[in-house]
């Protein structure tokens, strides 16, 4: 009566979804039904095995039996499954059907055991519930660890971090309490400023001013008796050096050309920046794969033959290098020296940015602990102010310095690459204008008929503000980049 029961259910289902389907489905729900509906009610199991069989025959009929109990089984599985289905189809099963929940649940467990990583190749029968325990919490342990393990890295990072700003904070706040150094050293923002606080093998800044004002007054003594002894044995009436001293070449007092030569320099300079920039390419010669030694394109070549000559040429118009000691001992004497003394020894204009970098102590500046730290962490010495002109300067000469010196490279090319640097800073007119505004140097290496004692560079200085506003992204190392290579290499 169950197995009628059920199967008469089973068609109503059946007929039900036939009923509700679409032409397009009706014919191949219908013969599902018919399949089904011949198929018959599964067979009662038997309650005996015949009268005093053979042990073979008993061994057959066993085989037999539970081949019908497996279809038996399988067939009760379906009708339940479909009764299920139709019961809450119907909204008499609150329930999701069974089959439904755990096929749901199968996924689940499948995305699961792919996720933990497990192997459960072995049949899931064959273990216990503890190992099937185990193996799950050894899977989670596999992810869980490393994670809290990475989160502990994460923390002591952090904190050893918190450490080093909280040092560079110090250090900032120790030297910018500092006033300005008593020796002469840089004062902008992050250099480095000695302590003068009295240590074991230094003199006591008072005593050293003492002993600095005693010897200035002991050489005002010895120059001033000089001075009567030239005035009276020879007659110079005054005491300083007269300007014919350094004599005037009437060949290069012309600084016109320079201007000229200069100007045509940055105006090819600027119009291949332009062609680059609407060409979309950053002005950069590293995207250009099949030009030789790397970098040598159009425009550096532009930059390091045609205006860095051009800007070293004019600066170069009347520098010289002069004697330190000249205005104190032979002032005295200057009326004999012009008949004995040959012209001044010319100087390169990159020795001018040297002599910069050396009086403002820029390797002070540059190796201060402060500011060594902060390139270390990648954090601004001085919070989120941009670097002035004249930091950056000490530290793109320093930087050029660095590069260049260990293998010896000329001063052009060392000027060469600062040119460079500056283009890419946009920061080329502001450097110079810190070389030009430097009056001791000035003075102490230019001649009165230069341009740069003259015009103070300024004509100069707005050409070059043509190429302020343009991006550049040129090599600085062209000069060494080789001979780095080289050392790499071996």
């Amino acid at each position: 009566l169950l197995a009628l029961a059920s199967h008469f259910a089973q068609v109503q289902f059946r007929l039900r979804q036939v009923a509700r389907a679409g032409p397009a489905e009706q014919q191949r729900l219908l013969r599902e039904l018919e399949d089904f509906a011949f198929r018959g009610c599964p067979a009662p199991l038997p309650h005996g095995l015949g009268a005093a069989p053979g042990e073979r025959e008993k061994q057959e009929q066993i085989e037999v039996q539970k081949e019908k109990q497996k279809e038996l089984i399988l067939q009760l599985k379906t009708q339940l499954d479909d009764l299920e289905t139709f019961a809450y189809q119907e909204g008499s099963y609150d329930s999701l059907p069974q089959s439904v929940v755990m096929e749901r649940q199968r996924m689940i467990i499948n995305e699961l055991i792919k996720k933990l990583d497990m192997d459960l190749s072995e049949d899931i029968a064959t273990l216990s519930p503890e190992e099937l325990r185990q193996r799950v919490d050894a899977a989670i342990a596999q992810i869980v660890n490393p994670a809290r393990v990475k989160e502990q890295l994460v923390e002591q990072l952090k904190t050893q971090i918190r450490d080093l700003e909280m040092f560079i904070n110090f250090i900032q706040d120790e030297v910018g309490s500092s006033g300005k150094a008593e020796d002469g050293h840089c004062d902008c923002g992050g250099s480095y400023k000695p302590s003068t606080r009295p240590s074991g093998n230094r003199v006591n800044p008072e005593d050293a001013r003492r002993m600095q004002e005693t010897g200035l007054q002991l050489m005002r003594r010895v120059l001033a008796v000089l001075q009567i002894f030239a005035v009276s044995q020879f007659g110079c009436a005054t005491g300083q050096i007269p300007r014919t001293l350094w004599q005037k070449d009437q060949d290069n007092q012309d600084f016109s050309p320079l201007i000229k030569n200069l100007e045509l320099s940055v105006e090819r300079v600027r119009q291949l920046a332009l062609k680059h920039q609407q060409a979309e390419h950053v002005i950069c010669s590293s995207e250009l794969q099949d030009v030789p030694l790397g970098g040598r394109d159009e425009l550096t070549l532009a930059v390091r033959r045609e205006l860095t000559v051009a800007l070293r040429d004019l600066m170069a118009h009347g520098l010289y290098a002069s004697s330190p000691g000249m205005s104190l001992v032979l002032a005295p004497i200057a009326c004999l020296i012009p008949a004995f003394t040959p012209s001044p020894r010319t100087m390169h204009p990159w020795e001018l940015f040297v002599k910069y970098y050396n009086a403002k102590n820029g390797q002070a500046f540059v190796e201060s602990p402060a500011r060594k730290l902060s390139q270390s962490f990648a954090l601004p010495v001085t919070g989120a102010v941009v670097a002035t002109p004249k930091q950056s300067l000490l530290t793109a000469i320093h930087t050029v310095l660095t590069e260049h010196s260990p293998f010896k490279r000329s001063a052009d090319s060392e000027l060469k690459a600062l040119v460079c640097m500056a283009l890419n800073e946009q920061r080329l007119v502001s450097w110079l204008n810190l070389i030009c505004k430097s009056g001791a140097l000035v003075q102490s290496h230019y001649q009165p008929w230069s341009y740069m004692a003259n015009t103070g560079f300024e004509s100069a200085l707005t050409l070059l503000s043509r190429l302020s506003n343009l991006k550049f992204n040129l090599p600085v190392d062209l000069a060494v980049r080789q001979l780095k290579n080289i050392k790499d290499a071996f």
